[in-house]
């Protein structure tokens, strides 16, 4: 009778989180989302939405106007166009033109980038350079010599950062797109840290026996796996919902006024950095930071279904 209650409420709790996902999916669609290829933004029309670029050229003529945020990943963007918010390159190429107007940030990774005279950006430009290996480790000047070991060492350490400026990119493109859902997920997590641990410690205990049942009885094994599907993106949203908050003390700390976008990407970051690392470094007991931390931000998820509404405590 107790196991037949729980399968009831697990698939009960299932079916409460595809609202969100259709609300996901809603805020996903009113962006242009280009894949490979070329896309033009011609004179004089308006994007009412955000851009993203995977791997594409993209070119915004003169008198055309972005009414959102602009990510490319990868390829070319030329900008001769009115931006309101904030451009973000991973890669690729940035050109702005005379005639373009960014009403936020430009914060590239490792992208080359040329403002023409004229060109205005109203925040602030930031560039990182892409990683390089030993360069940018060790200040000395001589050539190390080829122990396997060290190369193994760096090959783990490569992909330690690979995984972090991943995290960060990730935290930047939801809070373009999903900027009101992580604003509440961090919030949760700000007003009240121990009940939203509480809850996502409940909540993966909970979660986690019924979809063991689930799986058990083969037949419901589908909605099994679709609850691990939306149980690893509500984490996934938690720890991005927790990597906003951080880069909200940073910037605090540091008197700094970010972009949504930009301040979820930092912090998402710095917070990555520091929790894996421990994970890394400390054996056997390392992976609790991490965990402990993805609770409190799974907890928020919950409670915020999603970030679909405030919670007050």
């Amino acid at each position: 009778m107790k196991r037949t209650a729980l399968i009831a409420g697990v698939i009960t709790l299932l079916l409460a989180l595809l609202t969100p996902m259709q609300v996901l999916a809603g805020g996903f669609m009113e962006s242009k989302v280009v894949f490979g290829g070329e896309f033009i933004l011609q004179e004089n029309e308006v994007l009412a939405g955000d851009l993203v670029v995977f791997g594409g050229n993209a070119e915004l003529r003169e008198g055309s106007q972005v009414q959102g945020n602009i990510a490319f990943f990868g390829g070319q963007l030329t900008c001769s166009a009115s931006v309101t918010g904030d451009i973000v390159g991973f890669g690729g190429k940035i050109a702005l033109q005379p005639s373009a107007q960014v009403g936020g940030d430009v914060l590239l990774y490792g992208s080359a980038y040329q403002q023409e005279e004229g060109a205005k950006v109203v925040g602030q430009v930031l560039q990182f350079e892409s990683l390089r290996p030993f360069g940018a480790v060790s200040p000395f000047r001589f050539e190390l010599p080829n122990f396997d070991w060290l190369a193994r060492g760096w090959t783990k350490w490569s992909g330690f950062l690979f995984r972090v400026f991943a995290w960060s990119a990730l935290a930047i493109l939801c809070g373009l797109l999903f900027p009101k859902l992580l604003d509440r997920i961090a919030a949760a997590v700000r007003r009240q840290a121990v009940i939203t641990w509480v809850v996502g410690l409940v909540s993966v205990v909970v979660i986690t026996v019924g979809l063991i049942l689930l799986t058990i009885t083969l037949i419901l094994a589908p909605i099994a796996f679709l609850g691990f599907l939306l149980a690893g993106l509500g984490w996934f949203f938690g720890i991005l919902g927790v990597g906003l908050e951080t880069g909200r003390r940073i910037a605090e700390g540091l008197n700094q006024t970010w972009s949504l976008p930009i301040t979820a990407g930092v912090g998402t970051f710095v917070l990555v950095l520091i929790i894996n690392g421990v994970a890394t470094l400390v054996p056997c007991v390392g992976w609790i930071v991490p965990f402990s931390v993805g609770l409190s931000g799974f907890g928020a998820v919950i409670l915020t279904q999603f970030g679909l509404r405030e919670v007050g405590f």
